[in-house]
């Protein structure tokens, strides 16, 4: 058993090792030989992307991941015409490099919960600058004795380029396989993202292109906009194409950076990446902000739409409540109006109710409140279909699109649900708790209101009462030209 877990530890080991190994070299060609290869002296991505991954998987498969994506990269420095000396001691650089940033940064299982994760700021901040800085430094002692490079050539040739790569990197490479990402690709707001990102790339292309007067003010404004927008994955695809639209520009000779004075102490190279530093430090704990700014809006719309709900949900029953009957009988009587539909109303009330809590208490009143209730609800099937607590021991459903036939039909099957409970009650003459039901239909004319269904089902209650309960009837009368007030029966 043992020594098949091991042999299956291990290929899983080289698999990783192979294909990373494969992965970076091909990565780390193509970028030497692009277009702008020497402004990966202002950007360099590979070590952002290299601690994303680590990050997103268990520190057990760090060993072979890490030296997999040296090899490979180092393959691409040395055919890259570099001495295997200089590529081994690099390669140690960028390996302390990404393992310190790593180390620093949490593990990642989700974008918005790794972004919410305690003390991010410090942790991001920390992995920008120590884990560059150290290796930075490594580099700087390196070239000088190599090659006699002045230490602070060589520290800018090497951190700052790995600090920009990681910031512009990174957060792309955590937002790729989320569902934030996901969702500014769906079909149906696609277009929206592409326009946003559209424009944040056209006004990038006005201030890296305009070198007569400086519009270096109106970038950050514009990733804001994209981030508040599309959220923080929308923001880090804005971030890492604008980015390498400035390093574009600026190792073509064009815009602010591209035209930089060569009489000043600050080279072109330095001064574009202490912008876009500087720019992308401000906007990460920005982007955070709005981040929990929607979040706190959604939290908010969902509590209120519980409020809402609970609102409308009457406490014992666990069925709508009288405000919500009469707000959707108010909508329902509209849609009536004005499509000329039939809308039916069917009063129902616990026959001797009052007995009933007497001889059981008002408990056992609840509780048979609360059955009578679940047998009501069971029965009905129509998703229009409205049942509510009226009151009491008082309850209305409330039927669209229904005849006084069907109101008939549906009434006689509540009155069955109960009879199916068989609840006993000692104070009923069947001995057990029954319903009337009284029940109303009409096609609502514009100058009827909707108190006039409910008189008229309330009526017809009246007559179940008086008819000696457990019984369903209907109105004696349905002319509009009004209905005589009664007194109603309760008990």
């Amino acid at each position: 058993m043992f020594p098949g877990r091991f042999r299956s530890k291990r290929t899983r080991w080289i698999a990783s090792f192979a294909l990373f190994a494969v992965v970076y070299f091909l990565a780390d060609s193509a970028l030497n030989r692009f277009a702008f290869s020497s402004g990966w002296t202002i950007l360099w991505p590979l070590n952002g992307v290299t601690i994303a991954l680590l990050i997103m998987r268990p520190r057990s498969i760090w060993p072979a991941m890490l030296l997999g994506i040296e090899v490979g990269v180092g393959l691409g420095e040395y055919f890259d015409n570099n001495t295997v000396g200089s590529v081994v001691w690099q390669r140690l650089f960028s390996l302390a490099e990404v393992v310190i940033s790593a180390a620093l940064l949490p593990a990642f299982h989700g974008l918005e919960p790794w972004l919410r994760k305690p003390r991010i700021y410090p942790r991001f901040y920390a992995a920008l600058l120590l884990g560059p800085g150290i290796s930075g430094v490594m580099a700087a002692i390196f070239f000088h004795i190599t090659i006699g490079q002045s230490y602070l050539a060589a520290f800018d040739d090497w951190a700052p380029s790995d600090a920009l790569g990681i910031a512009a990197i990174m957060p792309l490479a955590l937002s790729l396989n989320s569902t934030e990402m996901r969702d500014l690709f769906h079909p149906r707001s696609v277009l929206r993202t592409l326009a946003v990102l559209a424009a944040a790339l056209a006004c990038a292309a006005v201030v890296f292109t305009v070198s007569s007067y400086s519009l270096l003010f109106l970038l950050f404004p514009a990733l804001l906009v994209v981030d508040s927008l599309l959220g923080f994955a929308g923001s880090a695809i804005a971030v890492l194409a604008i980015s390498l639209m400035a390093v574009y520009c600026t190792t073509h000779g064009m815009g602010p950076f591209g035209v930089w004075p060569r009489s000043l102490a600050v080279t072109s190279n330095v001064a574009l990446q202490l912008y876009l530093g500087f720019q992308l430090v401000a906007l990460f704990p920005a982007s955070l902000m709005l981040l929990e700014r929607r979040r706190m809006a959604a939290e908010l719309r969902d509590t209120n739409q519980q409020l809402l709900l609970l609102a409308s949900i009457d406490g014992l029953t666990g069925i709508a409540n009288r405000r919500s009957l009469d707000e959707r009988f108010a909508q329902e009587w509209n849609s009536a109006t004005r499509f000329h539909a039939s809308l039916a109303l069917i009063m129902i009330d616990i026959d001797h109710f009052k007995q009933f809590n007497d001889l059981y208490g008002h408990p056992a009143g609840d509780l048979c409140l609360q059955a009578v209730a679940g047998a009501l609800q069971s029965t009905v099937q129509r998703a229009p279909d409205h049942l509510a607590r009226f009151g009491g021991e008082e309850f209305a459903l409330l039927l669209p699109h229904t005849d006084l036939a069907g109101a008939v039909h549906v009434a006689e099957q509540l009155r069955d649900a109960v009879l199916d409970l068989k609840l006993d009650h000692r104070g009923s003459g069947s001995g057990q708790v029954t319903i009337s039901l009284g029940c109303a239909a009409l096609i609502p004319a514009k100058d009827v209101e909707n108190t006039y269904l409910l008189e008229l089902a309330d009526n017809a209650l009246y007559e179940a009462k008086r008819s000696g309960r457990n019984c369903v009837r209907t109105p004696p009368s349905t002319s509009h030209t009004g209905v005589p007030s009664v007194r109603r029966l309760r008990a």
